[in-house]
């Protein structure tokens, strides 16, 4: 008994681009996630997004700080294109950048509608309570309340992993 098979000559591209975004789909869903808010004085700004980059310190070249940009709005493509961390610090226009590290003092500060309040200071480590802390991986929260003194609040939960690399601040 002769069998015939109508296989269509396209049928193993067809499975090979299935298993390529079966494979694919993980790193797609495992997005970054934040949620939070940023205030300073009678601004505030829900925070939406986040990502996370390294990069030298600004006034210690020899150091690596992490930056934590915590957006309310989707500036992502713009950090990744970036060169340099000034370039991707621009991008940000309502929200906040606090960087993490070892440092005894961390820098933060703050842009809110659209850049019109701002407000910038400095924390140290025991602002964040972290769950994973990896080169590659940071997730936990950050609190800074610096209202008191006329400064600004950051209260934001993350689950961060590295976007871009800097080599150079400028």
């Amino acid at each position: 008994m002769k069998t015939s098979h109508n296989v269509s000559p396209l049928a193993p591209l067809s499975v090979a681009i299935a298993a390529m975004f079966t494979l694919a789909a993980p790193a797609v869903l495992a997005a970054d996630a934040a949620s939070g808010t940023v205030a300073f004085k009678t601004f505030s700004s829900p925070v939406k997004y986040a990502y996370l980059v390294r990069g030298p310190h600004e006034f210690i070249p020899n150091q690596t700080v992490s930056r934590i940009y915590l957006s309310s709005s989707d500036v992502g493509a713009k950090i990744k294109a970036c060169q340099t961390l000034s370039c991707a610090d621009r991008a940000l226009t309502d929200g906040a950048m606090v960087d993490y590290g070892d440092a005894r003092h961390l820098d933060y500060a703050l842009r809110l509608n659209g850049e019109r309040a701002q407000y910038s200071g400095s924390t140290d480590a025991d602002a964040f309570k972290l769950t994973t802390n990896k080169p590659d991986h940071l997730a936990g929260k950050v609190h800074i309340d610096d209202a008191a003194a006329g400064g600004g609040k950051v209260d934001a939960d993350f689950d961060l992993t590295v976007m871009n690399t800097f080599k150079s601040v400028r």
